[in-house]
C-alpha cells in the first residue's frame, strides 16, 4: 500500500525546480544573444515523482505493478467499496469489480485507483461520515505532478512549424501551456522550470507555473501557450522526449489541450 506522503513528494519536487530563478525566468530560456545554462537532473531517478488523481500521491511505478487487491484489504474504507461496486447504480459499467490501488487512507477521506483496461485509469474517492464509510466520487484519472503549494500545472508540446527534435536536438523550443483557468491568456513570465529528469531511455521535461498574481475568477477557454527554449545539456541521442508532468508521461507530439 502506498501511504499518504505530501512531505515527501513536495520536497522531490522542491528539489526538482530548484534550477528555475527566483524572478519568474524560466531557467533554460535563452536570453537575447546569450546561450542556455545546461540543466542537470540525471540523479533524480523517475520513481521518485509523485503524481495524484486527488487527495493522495503515488509513485508512476504503480503503473506497471499489475492489478491490485487492495479493495479485498480489511479496512472500513475498502468493505465500503466493495458493497458500492457489488451495487447496482450509474457506475455498473464504468468501474471494474477488481484490481483497485488504494493510494492512501486517513480518518476521513480514502482513495482508490485501477490502471489499465480498456476504460482507462479510473479513481474512487470515499468519506467517513456519520454513518460510516461511503463513496464520494469516482471518474477518469488523469494523475498530475505533485507540485509545492502555489504552483500550478502546465503541459508542453513540440512546435508542429518546425523539424521535431532527432538525436542530435540539444536545444529546441516547447510550447508551454498552463493547464488552469486564465481568461484565455497567457502566463508569459509565471513558469517554472523546464527542469529535466533523465534515464537511459527517456528525457522527462518538466514544467510548473506560479499562480497569476492578479488574483480573482478567470473563466475557461483555452490557454494560448509560451515559447520557451529547453536545453538539454547534450544531445538527445537514442532517447525520447516526454513530458513529465503527467502520468503516463505525455508524447509532446500529441499533446491534450
Amino acid at each position: 500500500m502506498i501511504r499518504r506522503a505530501r512531505t515527501l513528494a513536495l520536497a522531490t519536487i522542491l528539489l526538482l525546480l530548484a534550477a528555475c530563478g527566483g524572478d519568474g525566468t524560466p531557467s533554460g530560456s535563452v536570453p537575447p544573444g546569450g546561450s542556455a545554462p545546461p540543466q542537470g537532473g540525471g540523479a533524480i531517478n523517475p520513481v521518485d515523482l509523485h503524481y495524484s488523481c486527488g487527495a493522495f500521491p503515488f509513485r508512476p511505478d504503480l503503473l506497471t505493478a499489475g492489478p491490485g487487491n487492495d479493495e479485498r484489504a480489511n479496512n472500513p474504507a475498502a468493505a465500503a467499496l466493495r458493497a458500492h461496486l457489488a451495487g447496482a447504480g450509474p457506475d455498473i459499467d464504468f468501474l471494474p469489480d477488481t484490481g483497485w490501488h488504494m493510494t492512501g487512507m486517513d480518518g476521513r477521506v480514502a482513495e482508490f485507483v485501477t490502471v489499465g483496461g480498456d476504460l482507462g485509469m479510473k479513481s474512487v474517492s470515499l468519506e467517513n461520515g456519520p454513518n460510516g464509510w461511503k463513496v464520494s466520487g469516482w471518474g477518469d484519472c488523469q494523475p498530475r505532478l505533485q507540485l509545492p503549494g502555489g504552483l500550478g500545472s502546465a503541459e508542453w508540446a513540440f512546435d508542429p512549424a518546425k523539424s521535431k527534435p532527432g538525436p542530435a536536438t540539444q536545444i529546441f523550443d516547447a510550447l508551454v501551456t498552463e493547464l488552469s483557468c486564465n481568461s484565455g491568456k497567457p502566463a508569459d513570465g509565471r513558469f517554472v522550470g523546464p527542469q529535466l529528469v533523465k534515464t537511459e531511455t527517456t528525457v522527462l521535461v518538466i514544467f510548473a507555473v506560479r499562480p497569476n498574481p492578479q488574483g480573482g475568477a478567470q473563466t475557461c477557454p483555452s490557454n494560448p501557450s509560451t515559447r520557451i527554449p529547453v536545453d538539454l545539456g547534450e544531445p538527445l541521442g537514442p532517447r525520447k522526449l516526454l513530458d513529465g508532468g503527467r502520468l503516463p508521461p505525455g508524447d509532446p507530439a500529441n499533446p491534450r489541450f
